[in-house]
């Protein structure tokens, strides 16, 4: 299959689908769009009616009377029909079928972001359970890599909000193994990365901010130990009312005196695994 002219969706950061290098840009009105995002939850298996109805009409009752889906139906069976007549011909290919219990969308050759993301997930997850971290890190990398934000986050729907928060679960552990790799690496650049990532999904993580704060203080940038120690102590305050919990006090406290300058990263630092010196520092 030429992977210039192969069909491919994009769900994560924005939706689009693409034919070849061409997306499909005028939606027809009502919920051609919403169904087909929906049914590419659940490719290659039928839907029943009154399940499409109530993710798609949550606020109305169902009736078998009523043509809302029908026409929907049509939309969006007309949109994936014209825009797949102006696709070469490689193989791949986009269907909506009418079954008599409902609808399903046949999938075949078509590349989906989401789906290439937790295929890297699960394979990563599997090396991990063997305890092959070099094989588990390069699929981790490579499942990040094609997170490129939330599930549909333009999206408002019950089922939309569900999907996007296991999705950004899985991300999150991807990117807490990575960042426990670089520490045992002694990658400074890479653990700064990886929690880059992990605040811009998560910005109330407290363990990434602990690991910001080792890797400043083992180059001995104290000032910037103090300030993303200061940053987390004030997020914590303002959205969940309450202080950086005691192995972080304790954390930042022997940073901040400097018994991490100079030497080698370690784990059990971050894990605040060693006896804790000190008192712990107030918010």
């Amino acid at each position: 299959m030429d992977g210039a002219s192969a069909i491919s969706v994009r769900t994560l950061g924005a939706f689009e689908l693409c034919f070849g290098d061409r997306p499909v840009e005028r939606w027809k009105a009502g919920k051609s769009r919403s169904l087909f995002q929906f049914l590419l939850l659940r490719p290659g298996c039928t839907v029943p009616r009154s399940v499409l109805y109530e993710a798609l009409w949550p606020e109305v009752p169902w009736s078998k009377n009523s043509s809302s889906l029908k026409v929907a139906a049509h939309m969006l069976r007309t949109i994936l029909e014209q825009s797949q007549d102006q696709c070469p011909d490689t193989g791949a290919g986009l269907r909506l079928l009418t079954r008599e219990s409902g609808y399903v969308l046949e999938t075949d050759w078509v590349r989906v972001d989401f789906e290439e993301f937790v295929r890297r997930a699960d394979q990563a997850h599997a090396a991990q359970r063997r305890d092959d971290r070099v094989r588990a890190a390069a699929l981790y990398r490579q499942a990040v890599a094609h997170y490129q934000g939330d599930f549909l986050p333009d999206v408002s729907y019950e089922w939309a909000g569900v999907e996007r928060e296991w999705l950004r679960s899985r991300f999150l552990c991807a990117l807490a193994f990575l960042t426990e790799v670089d520490i045992e690496a002694g990658d400074h650049v890479g653990v700064i990365r990886w929690c880059r990532r992990m605040l811009e999904a998560e910005r109330l993580h407290e363990e990434t901010y602990r690991a910001l704060i080792l890797v400043h203080a083992h180059l001995g940038q104290l000032t910037q130990v103090h300030r993303w120690y200061r940053l987390c102590a004030g997020l914590l305050r303002d959205h969940l009312q309450t202080s950086p919990d005691l192995a972080t006090q304790r954390l930042y406290a022997r940073a901040i005196r400097g018994e991490f300058t100079g030497r080698p990263l370690d784990l059990r630092d971050w894990r605040c695994e060693l006896r804790p010196v000190g008192a712990g520092i107030a918010a």
